[in-house]
């Protein structure tokens, strides 16, 4: 059973230990995303393809569980009657004796979703520049240039793709 929805004027204990308890699950999950990112980010340094791989399925699993907190928290805050507010507009509504837990949580969270977006924005860059220098070590060695086909009469193929000629055999 949910706790009681928010009256509108001040949140009440049983609203207040809810958000709580969602933004402490948020929190452990963003800092646990957080610590996975990161060593991402050193195993792409590091150009540990095999890690790499094998991270494939506990980062879907990261997207996965993102996806079910939020589904979450938004059924919560809806049948809390708060799904429409952001927690800093409802602060002075907050009992006494959450107001210092919940800023606390709001903070961290904050600065994770922050570390975790300049983290990817890092992430990406690197990629992106590793990805330019394999291109243009490729362009350099010539390895996109056409090769030489041939035709099922076994005549060099001077216009037009490998593929046909593949597909002429």
């Amino acid at each position: 059973m949910l706790p009681t929805s928010y009256s509108g004027e001040r949140m009440d204990e049983r609203t207040a230990q809810a958000v709580t308890k969602c933004l402490e699950i948020d929190c452990d999950f963003y800092r646990e995303l957080y610590k996975f990112l990161m060593k991402k980010h050193t195993k792409i340094l590091a150009d540990d393809i095999d890690w790499l791989t094998e991270s494939l399925n506990k980062e879907q699993a990261f997207v996965m569980k993102s996806q079910s907190l939020e589904t979450k928290r938004q059924a919560l805050f809806q049948g809390l009657g708060i799904a429409d507010r952001k927690l800093s507009e409802m602060m002075d509504e907050v009992p006494e004796g959450y107001r210092a837990k919940l800023t606390l949580l709001s903070k961290q969270i904050g600065d994770l979703v922050d570390d975790i977006r300049e983290i990817n924005e890092q992430t990406n860059e690197i990629v992106k520049r590793k990805l330019d220098n394999q291109s243009d070590f490729v362009k350099r060695a010539g390895i996109f240039n056409k090769p030489e086909t041939y035709d099922k009469n076994a005549s060099k193929v001077t216009r037009g793709s490998s593929a046909k000629a593949f597909r002429e055999v």
